[in-house]
């Protein structure tokens, strides 16, 4: 097994002098990182800004999915660490934990310990995953999909060339038109919000709010399982949130309901805004499974967004949800309000 923290300042840190020095990395090697299975990833966000540590913690996530890695917070910074396990991490270890290592009694505190069970439960989880019975790829989409994962940024795709995406089709409802019942001025508003707040709500997964009709977005996202994953964590914090969202973050008199579907496929870039002449089968189904299949309340995913969209840790939220047009599905069990 390989350990290695990963730190602003490797004299610094929590863990100088109580490690090997060739265990403590400067965190911009953390982009060179490639661990291999029963290894361990720990980083220090001591030091590291509110920006920098979202930014450090989605690039370990991404580069150790599959392997194990922990969070070390020796200040005490992060407000809810359950966060972490939702991402993907194996542990978190607190201040008090942090200082017993620093201060010579990480043997006592159990630090070998500690970190075969980080281990166990890494392993643990991915042997466990449900997820094998829920949606399956297409014959070969697996190897296809290795060839669609060179991405670049969105600056560098150009219009009328096609190119891999996932597609998330975002849907809002209440219990009657929302344009009616808030009146133009407040709907707008109302948009305005909504916008700002799924954009911040998606921003792990790198979207593109590339179509918008009223209640209706389509986001696309890069061709990434990790970008997949990041998309259904929002997606379930959003509907377990929905009532909170629908009065406190879009001030709302009353709630409303989310409906996401999710599907991956391929279709010509254009610059949003300047859509109308796209042509797509991957962009009509996500269209039709958004709107026609995918309920309120509940996450819809094709089966060509496949397993891997699904984070191990979240499988058990998934049940089979049958086949529409042809493709078999997963979806969410229920959540928020009927």
């Amino acid at each position: 097994m390989t350990f290695l923290i990963y730190c602003i300042d490797p004299e610094s840190s929590f863990a100088a002098g109580k490690v090997g020095a060739s265990q403590l990395r400067p965190l911009a090697e953390l982009r060179s990182l490639r661990p291999e299975p029963g290894d361990m990833t720990c980083l220090d966000v001591s030091g590291l800004d509110a920006e920098t540590r979202r930014k450090s913690m989605t690039a370990l996530s991404k580069r150790c999915a599959g392997t194990a890695w922990v969070i070390a917070d020796p200040e005490g910074i992060i407000e809810d660490p359950a966060t972490l396990f939702f991402k993907g991490a194996s542990d978190y270890w607190g201040s008090n934990f942090c200082r017993a290592i620093a201060d010579g009694s990480g043997k006592k505190a159990g630090l070998k310990t500690r970190l075969k069970l980080a281990l166990a439960y890494c392993d643990a989880r991915s042997a466990q995953s449900p997820r094998s019975s829920l949606v399956k790829p297409m014959q070969d989409e697996s190897a296809q999909k290795a060839n669609d994962c060179v991405f670049t940024g969105w600056k560098a795709i150009r219009s009328g060339t096609i190119y891999p995406f996932y597609f998330l089709h975002v849907s809002v409802s209440a219990h009657m038109n929302l344009r009616t019942r808030l009146g133009e001025a407040a709907h707008a508003s109302f948009r305005d919000k909504l916008r700002s707040h799924l954009q911040q709500s998606l921003v792990d997964a790198d979207p593109l709010l590339w179509m918008e009709f009223d209640a209706t977005s389509l986001y696309l996202l890069p061709p990434r399982a990790f970008n997949s994953r990041a998309a259904v964590v929002a997606c379930l914090r959003l509907l377990l949130g929905t009532p909170l969202v629908s009065y406190e973050k879009l001030g709302l008199p009353f709630p409303i309901s989310f409906s996401f579907a999710l599907h991956y496929g391929r279709s010509e870039f254009a610059e949003p805004g300047r859509t109308g002449a796209i042509v797509s089968d991957s962009v009509n189904f996500v269209f039709h499974l958004g709107s026609k299949r995918a309920e309120p309340g509940r996450l819809v995913i094709s089966g060509e967004a496949g397993r891997e969209a699904i984070p191990d840790c979240l499988a058990d939220l998934f049940v089979p949800g049958g086949s529409f047009e042809g493709r078999e599905l997963a979806e969410s069990r229920r959540f928020g309000i009927k």
